[in-house]
């Protein structure tokens, strides 16, 4: 007997006619389906069938996003509700139209408590409606005002009016390393002497201060399965917990069972340092991070995914450091990987995958929670690097007040996103000004988003210079003169002039004055070389570039192959393969006829 065709398109059953406009609460669950956040959609504050809709589509938007992320847009969705409530003209969905994004705008930059909000601030807000409005108007078709759309760029400006931010110096980071390498060490050896004490099979037996500090290592450690227990799990009477008090207290003792929040900052900022990462996606940085090099059996990769790298394919972030230096990125994560182990027994399912794992402080009353351990959250490591740089900067102010002949400096202010911004302008100095090199340290897909970072005291600086220096430069190549080359710049094919098509030449093309030899100068090129050349589509460029293109090409069979290779053959890359392909063929005929009339080029060599 025949069967009939099955039927496998996806059907939604439609919602009875006595369903209430409203939804319960927005829920969003972890992979383990477990409730790790909780919305009240009345919150809103909007008509019931524009609260709906924007509810599901909140939902059905963020149910991927990070908890931070879902917490910002519920914020920023009520200030939507409170502005519809002030505003009284939208009373249902078909009221809600392109003109009450306009008004919304308008309302954003009006002073509020007498404060107003700035022109990011403002672009912030409408920038985290945006996508769940876009989600709502595609999710109900006709539920809104006929031709009710969202602009994309409605306040212009918004993200390049940036004020100038501080940058730390080398040497504050140096001193802030420094700081941290001697916690760090002080903490392992501290958790080293707890694991050999935790690992005996009965309790010390001898007298003293340390054998009783020994004693309730090893106490503590049974009482809370690898962990400092809890206040509530403590069965101690007073007598103990004085004798707990006399040789350190809890939170000495803490730092000999696992890692403790404070240590957790040390490694932390470490990190952000070595890795020049982003402080968020550093934070969220997984335990299986270190990966072996393929080529160089002495270096180690560090990976972490940044979530918004790369847009639709998000890219690896990863740096390679030498794991024979004791300080190195791998050798640090590999102790915090040990002084972290203790914890995982104790950290919900979902977390045991993260790096950065702490016991909680409070786990009873309002913060009570079913696991006493797990992923620290940004406030928590906010105030934590507070705390770091009120007790460093306390023990350095008394270190001069009794040493007064040898005073130290104290820790710069610092937060957390200043580090990257810091490595990107010392790479960049460091590099004579050669902006690849900070853009390959931060990993960016576009070097305009590098020229953000870069800036600071020590950037304009070396700007200055430079600038100084190529004047100098020019002055000496219009006159004629002939600048004293030192023995160590002299080479078989590199000690003589290059000439640039497209700039002046260059007299010394291999250290860039720099006196680094064998490096050629990140400048060659002239305005080929240039980040942001910008090539008008019409015959008269074409043809300067075809003519350049032909004349590189035939200077090519005459020129030393290593000369070419060397100093000419990046412009005729360029030229071919970056700015050729950007015009029409049909173009072609128009620029042929004008080649003839352009002035000759340089001869090369």
């Amino acid at each position: 007997m025949a069967r009939g065709r099955l039927d496998r398109t996806l059907k939604l059953d439609p919602a009875p006619a006595d369903h209430p406009a409203g939804i319960a609460e927005i829920q969003f669950r972890d992979e383990w389906g477990k409730i790790i956040q909780r919305f009240d959609p009345a919150l809103f504050g909007m008509p019931d069938d524009i609260g709906a809709a924007i509810a599901r589509a909140f939902r059905d938007h963020d149910v991927a996003t990070s908890a931070a992320t879902r917490t910002a847009r519920w914020f920023a969705l009520r200030v939507f509700g409170r502005f519809l409530r002030e505003d009284a003209r939208v009373r249902r969905a078909g009221d809600l139209d392109t003109a009450t994004i306009r008004r919304f705008i308008t309302w954003l930059a009006m002073p509020t408590n007498g404060r107003r909000r700035g022109v990011r601030s403002q672009s912030g807000q409408l920038g985290m409606i945006r996508p769940v409005l876009k989600r709502a108007i595609a999710d109900n078709p006709g539920l809104f005002a006929s031709g009710f759309a969202v602009p994309n760029n409605p306040i212009p400006l918004a993200g390049v009016q940036r004020l100038p931010q501080d940058r730390l110096t080398p040497g504050a980071m140096r001193a802030l390393l420094a700081v941290c390498y001697a916690d760090i060490d002080t903490a392992w050896d501290k958790f080293q002497h707890g694991q050999a004490i935790v690992g005996l099979p009965n309790v010390l037996l001898h007298g003293g201060r340390t054998a009783e500090r020994d004693r309730w290592i090893w106490k503590l450690h049974r009482l809370g399965h690898g962990i400092l227990p809890t206040d509530r799990g403590l069965d101690l009477n007073k007598p103990d917990r004085q004798r707990i008090a006399e040789v350190g207290g809890f939170r000495e003792l803490e730092g000999y069972l696992h890692l403790t929040t404070d240590t957790l900052v040390a490694f932390y900022m470490v990190l952000l340092i070595q890795t020049a990462a982003n402080a968020g996606p550093l934070r969220q940085i997984k335990r299986d991070c270190l990966v072996p090099h393929p080529l160089e059996r002495h270096r180690v990769m560090v990976e972490w995914v940044k979530p918004r790298a790369g847009g639709k394919v998000k890219r690896m972030q990863r740096r390679s450091f030498d794991n024979r230096r004791p300080y190195a990125a791998p050798r640090l994560i590999e102790k915090l990987l040990a002084m972290t182990a203790p914890l995982l027994p104790h950290v919900e399912p979902s977390k045991r995958d993260r790096l950065f794992l702490h016991r909680f402080l409070m786990t009873t009353g309002r913060l009570e929670r079913e696991h006493h351990a797990g992923h620290i959250v940004q406030a928590t490591l906010r105030s934590a690097m507070l705390r770091f740089y009120e007790r460093h900067n306390g023990a350095i102010a008394s270190w001069n007040e009794t040493h007064p002949g040898k005073s130290r400096a104290l820790l710069p202010d610092f937060s957390p996103k200043l580090f990257r911004s810091s490595m990107a302008s010392t790479h960049y100095t460091a590099s004579q000004g050669d902006i690849m090199a900070a853009k390959a340290v931060l990993n960016h897909a576009s070097i305009v988003t590098t020229d953000i970072y870069v800036d600071g005291e020590a950037v304009r600086r070396l700007e200055r210079d430079t600038i100084a220096r190529l004047q100098s430069l020019m002055i000496t190549w219009v006159t004629g003169e002939t600048p004293c080359q030192d023995s160590q710049h002299q080479g078989p094919h590199t000690s003589v002039r290059v000439t640039a098509l497209f700039g002046h030449d260059c007299l010394r093309p291999v250290d860039g004055g720099q006196a680094r030899p064998g490096r050629m100068c990140p400048k060659l090129g002239g305005c080929l070389a240039c980040p942001g050349l910008i090539v008008p589509i019409d015959p008269d460029h074409l043809a300067r570039i075809v003519q350049a293109t032909r004349h590189l090409q035939a200077a090519r069979e005459r020129i030393d192959p290593i000369r070419f290779s060397l100093f000419y053959a990046p412009s005729l890359r360029v030229l071919t393969q970056d700015l050729l392909p950007a015009f029409p063929p049909e173009m072609m005929p128009d620029a042929e006829r004008l080649i003839p009339a352009l002035p000759p080029l340089p001869d090369l060599e």
